[in-house]
């Protein structure tokens, strides 16, 4: 098959597409000028990558007839407080794309969203919004349409940006942490199911629009993580519960994964087993530096 991926050089979605490369389809990349595709450096010869602008895209659809187009791209709103940027990167963009799919008669549209509630932030929100626009085209324009909602998602090589491998990088180094009280629950997942959930739906050749929950199916406190992941490191970290302070209304979030199995996928990780691999792989890569 062929694919268009918004959002490339990303963890997600060099992550996704190694995984397309390695089971034969065709890809086609979007990248910013200045993007580090260093996590496609071993199959650049096997992928296409083209500006990731609406003039570039709009030409490569007159040439390639894709079978699906998946949106990993998504402006999180965490460098700035002006929150147009996150709705042109969340919601104006992708529609321009998602209107050129319908026009070129693109099958399959997936976009990659949040479990989280939409009143959390504007990035969960501007995910939303998209996902009725979706909706609409999926009824109107003959688009199937997969809405993929992620819980935290996590792994070994991801950024340290992150909450979860930034946790883990410091408590093995014995650095002491700062964070809320630790109580709000919170439903994990390995990256690696991530992937899986998403090609078990590439895979299915089901039709109309779908919101498909992606996570482990549990939901620890933040507290039990984090004491889990201290007592698998062999950490001497103090972990200062209650430095920051909570968020206003802070939810809980667990997937729902009826859906998903329906679709034949079952998780590979709960969250303890996730874990702990996710910290031997990160213990083997501190050692060996």
């Amino acid at each position: 098959m062929n694919f268009l991926i918004l959002g490339s050089t990303g963890y997600l979605g060099s992550k996704l597409i190694n995984s397309l490369v390695e089971n034969g389809n065709s890809v086609v990349g979007t990248i910013r000028e200045n993007s580090d595709i260093s996590r496609l450096e071993n199959i650049q010869d096997k992928i296409r990558l083209i500006p990731a602008d609406v003039a570039a895209i709009e030409t490569s659809m007159q040439y390639e007839k894709y079978d699906w187009i998946i949106n990993v791209a998504g402006n999180y709103g965490r460098s700035t407080k002006l929150y147009q940027s996150v709705l042109l990167s969340n919601i104006d963009f992708p529609l321009y794309i998602l209107d050129l799919a319908a026009e070129k008669k693109v099958p399959n549209y997936m976009t990659i969203s949040t479990g989280l509630p939409e009143e959390m932030n504007m990035y969960s929100f501007s995910k939303g919004i998209f996902a009725r626009f979706g909706k609409f085209y999926s009824e109107k324009h003959d688009i199937n349409f997969f809405n993929m909602k992620l819980q935290m998602f996590y792994g070994a090589d991801e950024p340290l940006d992150r909450f979860l491998p930034q946790m883990v990088f410091k408590l093995i180094r014995g650095e002491d942490v700062n964070v809320t009280l630790g109580t709000q629950h919170r439903d994990i997942v390995s990256v690696e199911d991530v992937i899986g959930a998403v090609m078990a739906v590439i895979n299915s050749n089901d039709k109309g629009y779908h919101d498909i929950e992606v996570g482990s199916g549990e939901a620890p406190t933040i507290k039990e993580i984090l004491e889990y992941i201290k007592a698998e490191c062999n950490s001497v970290s103090n972990i200062n519960y209650g430095s920051i302070p909570m968020r206003r209304d802070e939810p809980d979030c667990i997937a729902n994964l009826k859906q998903l199995n329906e679709y034949g996928y079952s998780i590979k990780y709960d969250w303890k087993s996730g874990l702990s691999k996710m910290i031997k792989e990160m213990k083997s890569d501190e050692n060996s530096n």
